[in-house]
């Protein structure tokens, strides 16, 4: 699979003209067929170097950004997603988490959305095709997107028309300036990359809204829906494997 993943980050550099890393990033796991998996709007973080990786390289030894960062305070979405992710498939091991592949729609780095220098609908054309391609290699059957924004542009960009059918199970919402935040909805539809339907569950920014009273009630929805599509509890679901032990940090929680 690494030489997939190189060959995704070369596609993308020569189709962007980005080629220095410090303003883009495709992966944050090691890519590989999982019915889960995880879609971000698009990388945060400056353009200094001084961002915080697991890998360098193509995470060969199954290297996972939020499992190693976790409780580092610098990398603020690590902890709040380990945190779901755990609550979400019942587990407590760090193994099972670092074998869940997390990339984001959008692969240009910005540190919020205005700093992007093209627009999030020209943003994620740009990443269509090499997410595209993470999609297939993939192969989930159930896609947990981090914001409302990151599903908005998927299923735009990677959902045939027409084919997006949202779940009757009432959207959540939180305060968040002149209007609310939906923090979180399900939904399915059918991915062009794959050719077939799939689960979607949106969840709000773990980093923004984990401290919000009502984020009780999404952990509750996700765990629910986890169930319902059979993930939950990861352990017995079978796609469990033998992966390499990282010596650098804990396998628990």
């Amino acid at each position: 699979m690494t030489d997939l993943m190189r060959e995704i980050d070369l596609e993308y550099r020569a189709a962007s003209g980005i080629t220095d890393r410090r303003f883009y990033k495709i992966y944050y796991s090691h890519i590989h067929s999982f019915p889960l998996l995880i879609l971000g709007q698009n990388p945060g973080g400056e353009s200094d170097g001084t961002d915080l990786a697991a890998s360098d390289s193509y995470f060969e030894g199954w290297e996972h950004d939020y499992v190693r960062f976790r409780n580092d305070p610098r990398y603020t979405l690590a902890g709040p997603m380990c945190r779901l992710l755990a609550d979400a498939l019942d587990t407590c091991s760090t193994d099972a988490l670092r074998q869940v592949p997390a990339t984001n729609v959008i692969f240009q780095r910005s540190r919020n959305t205005s700093g992007l220098n093209l627009t999030l609908a020209d943003a994620a054309k740009e990443s269509r095709p090499h997410l595209g391609k993470v999609i297939r290699e993939v192969g989930p059957h159930t896609i947990l997107l981090i914001s409302k924004t990151a599903y908005d542009l998927f299923i735009v960009h990677h959902c045939e028309r027409k084919s997006v059918q949202e779940d009757v199970i009432p959207r959540i919402y939180t305060p968040n300036g002149r209007h609310r935040a939906c923090i979180f909805l399900s939904a399915r539809a059918r991915a062009s990359a794959l050719n077939r339907e799939v689960n979607l569950f949106v969840v709000g920014h773990p980093s923004k809204f984990a401290d919000r009273h009502e984020w009780s009630a999404v952990l509750a929805a996700l765990r629910d829906g986890i169930t319902r599509v059979g993930l939950r509890p990861i352990n017995e679901a079978g796609v469990l494997r033998d992966i390499p032990a990282i010596t650098s940090y804990d396998s628990a929680l």
